[in-house]
């Protein structure tokens, strides 16, 4: 055998060296080799930073290029479906006797290129409730019996397509009374083909549609509030109908009810 003290200590020179390389980059050659090319194009990329930002910078305008293309698409989408829209809801409104009610989309595109989810418009709801007022946005001006029932409007337009299951409208019966009211458990019925429909209501004509009727009571004990909760049978459902309607249980106040009762039948 032949052995060379030079060719030992540089073969023990070189394992340290790739040792070390292991312990800081990596545990395999493999590893090593990637860290170096991911550093070498690292250094490229330093070297010619100008070049690449200027790179960046046309591709992002390419991009921008296409995202405005599509959000002039969604505009004009929008602006076509808002007229058509507005008008059914506006329909809606007059069956809810909210005859002078005006409803509007409002769409505004953004000119700064803030992108979002929607694209560049920003859409607004506006209303007027009263002739000769202008538009406002809806959340501001209406009132909460107006507003539940513009809620039922929108809803009514949108039952084909809203995928919202659960629908809760509470004292939507507010300062309406007779046909208006009659107007309003009709639609709340349509409504209800396609979502499940929770409502807080004491006007008969609405309760009268209900599938299903809960009767709500709260009563003091040892100084507590307590709720309580109570599904009603047919004749009971009746019994609450005709209480409500006339304030007493009457026989002409049930038979009004079973009236009700057979208007939902049909």
């Amino acid at each position: 055998m032949e052995f060379n003290e030079q060719e030992r200590q540089e073969l023990e020179k070189r394992l340290d060296l790739i040792f070390l390389l292991k312990r800081k980059y990596g545990n395999t050659i493999e590893e090593i080799l990637e860290y170096k090319e991911d550093v070498k194009q690292q250094i490229e990329k330093i070297e010619n930073l100008e070049q690449y930002i200027q790179s960046l910078k046309k591709d992002k305008e390419e991009v921008e290029e296409i995202m405005i293309k599509l959000c002039l698409k969604m505009n004009n989408i929008r602006n076509k479906n808002a007229k058509i829209l507005s008008n059914k809801i506006n329909l809606e409104l007059q069956d809810l006797e909210m005859k002078n009610a005006k409803f509007e989309i409002m769409i505004n595109q953004n000119k700064d290129k803030n992108f979002n989810e929607n694209g560049l418009d920003k859409v607004e709801f506006y209303v007027t409730t009263n002739i000769g007022e202008e538009a406002k946005p809806l959340i501001k001006i209406a009132s909460g019996g107006e507003m539940s029932r513009m809620m039922l409007a929108i809803k009514n337009v949108l039952a084909d397509v809203d995928q919202v299951p659960v629908l809760v409208f509470d004292e939507i019966d507010t300062g309406i009374s007779g046909l208006a009211a009659n107007s309003v458990a009709e639609k709340m019925h349509q409504i209800s083909r396609n979502h499940q429909v929770l409502c807080v209501t004491h006007l008969a004509p609405i309760a009268a549609k209900g599938d299903y009727n809960y009767f709500i009571t709260k009563e003091s004990i040892r100084n507590e509030t307590k709720t309580k909760i109570k599904k009603l049978n047919e004749e009971e459902t009746i019994e609450e109908i005709a209480r409500i309607s006339s304030g007493n249980v009457t026989k002409l106040a049930l038979q009004h009810a079973q009236e009700l009762r057979k208007q939902k039948t049909k």
